[in-house]
């Protein structure tokens, strides 16, 4: 597993691993809420998008009251995910693992039994650092990838805190063949599908009545390199639990022609996400626009 040497890490991350040490994450959800509902009242454009992406989950109009309260929560939640992604340097493993319910636990067996590494897909929504614990503990070893962010120190702060949650994360240009090699080797990669389509490899698709498109990469990758795709989330629960669900095994299916397999492995994926939307839709940070006519 390639991580970062203490002599690679920026001092910002020195610094954020300090203070997580110090400052419970109780204290930082408490915070976050002032801070979440000032982003909320000052964010217009993403305030929104959210307000707009809400409305066709819920079948509203995005004026509804029912609406702008999902939408606020969504606010509410980032902040907990922020304060998380700030928090996550100073938990215990062994702790935080008492505090995660499981549903589909065998699936990572399930998966890890074809002998090709897994392709572990996810979505911006929920604790992304509890799904990080939970794979962690599991001993296995992840690779992503990640557009570069400006300024650089936030990309090395970024790349510091994954290694520390045993992700070695990539540059997203260029790392296709990088990702294959990894799985060829047992090793698991992680994917997220919601960050929208760039280079116009996308597949069309039904969310929420609605047609949008999602991108193709991890059913291209599935078929290239033989590995599994499940689909994982974890949400918060009340008092500081985390429900973790793991899907069942997604495969290729090299019968079909390469458009084809894409299409239905990522109406699969697809139709898992929609269902844990449908179950924690606060909890999906919708801020930008997932359907085409916004």
């Amino acid at each position: 597993m390639a991580s970062n040497g203490k002599q690679d890490r920026p001092w910002v991350y020195t610094l954020n691993r300090g203070l997580a040490q110090l400052v419970p994450l109780s204290f930082g959800y408490w915070l976050s809420v002032p801070i979440s509902e000032i982003f909320y009242l000052l964010w217009g454009s993403k305030r929104e998008t959210a307000r707009r992406n809400h409305a066709r989950i819920l079948g509203r109009t995005p004026d509804d009251p029912v609406v702008e309260r999902a939408a606020r929560s969504t606010f509410r939640q980032f902040g907990r995910y922020i304060v998380e992604l700030l928090s996550v340097q100073g938990w215990s493993l062994e702790a935080m693992s008492d505090r995660i319910d499981i549903e589909g636990d065998e699936h990572f067996a399930e998966a890890a039994a074809h002998g090709r590494g897994i392709i572990f897909t996810g979505a911006h929504m929920g604790s992304i650092e509890v799904a990080s614990t939970l794979v962690l503990l599991k001993g296995f070893q992840i690779t992503s990838v990640a557009e570069q962010l400006n300024p650089k120190i936030m990309m090395d702060w970024l790349r510091a805190c994954r290694a520390q949650m045993g992700v070695d994360l990539l540059p997203a240009a260029g790392a296709g063949m990088t990702l294959v090699r990894r799985l060829r080797r047992g090793g698991m990669v992680a994917l997220v599908v919601d960050m929208g389509v760039t280079g116009g490899d996308g597949v069309a698709v039904e969310l929420f009545g609605h047609q949008t498109v999602f991108p193709a990469g991890p059913a291209r990758l599935a078929r290239i390199s033989g590995a599994p795709i499940i689909f994982g989330w974890a949400a918060r629960k009340p008092h500081g639990r985390f429900l973790a669900h793991i899907s069942p095994p997604i495969l290729s299916d090299r019968s079909l022609s390469p458009e084809e397999d894409a299409r239905q492995v990522t109406h699969r994926i697809v139709a898992e996400f929609e269902r844990a939307v449908r179950r924690y839709p606060e909890q999906w940070y919708v801020f930008r626009e997932m359907w085409p006519e916004g």
